[in-house]
């Protein structure tokens, strides 16, 4: 078997959990709510599952990779288009869910616009409603159609 050196990345991955680097305390790389901004078009990187799909990001603790799940590529397609040098610029919110993976507690990531949302069962949904008069606050209220009273004309009260 033939080996070949291989040696680390110039940027580190976003963690989602604080952790400690040469004796300093950080705060999580990456925590529900925050914004971070795409820097760059993205690349495939060989991880422990096989490809994965790796973009560098500015996080609250400066530019780190982050690697991005299906569900997070799907909503950004979604808003920005397949192409993802067109998601350069772009600024996004973070939404953190925990779950167990593989028997292993984790907290997951997921990259969206503010259209987007967790719902109560852990999934992303898009929350934004369009406007239309059914949804429309400032729409007029029905009014009642006038009453025809030529085919059954009013009973008198006094009767």
């Amino acid at each position: 078997m033939k080996l070949t050196i291989k040696r680390g990345g110039d940027l580190p991955y976003a963690r989602k959990e604080a952790y400690e680097y040469d004796g300093t305390q950080y705060e999580a790389d990456l925590q529900n709510g925050d914004t971070v901004t795409i820097l760059d078009g993205g690349e495939t990187e060989q991880g422990n599952y096989g490809e994965q799909i790796v973009f560098v990001v500015k996080t609250r603790n400066g530019d780190k990779k982050f690697t991005m799940n299906q569900t997070t590529v799907n909503v950004l397609i979604e808003e920005f288009g397949d192409d993802t040098e067109t998601w350069v610029g772009k600024e996004v919110k973070v939404l953190t869910q925990k779950k167990v993976i593989a028997g292993k507690k984790c907290v997951v990531a997921y990259l969206a616009t503010d259209a987007w949302s967790m719902d109560d069962y852990g999934e992303l949904t898009k929350t934004a409603v369009a406007q239309t008069p059914l949804h429309n606050a400032e729409a007029p209220a029905p009014t009642k159609p006038p009453v025809d009273t030529t085919l059954n004309p009013p009973v008198p009260e006094d009767m």
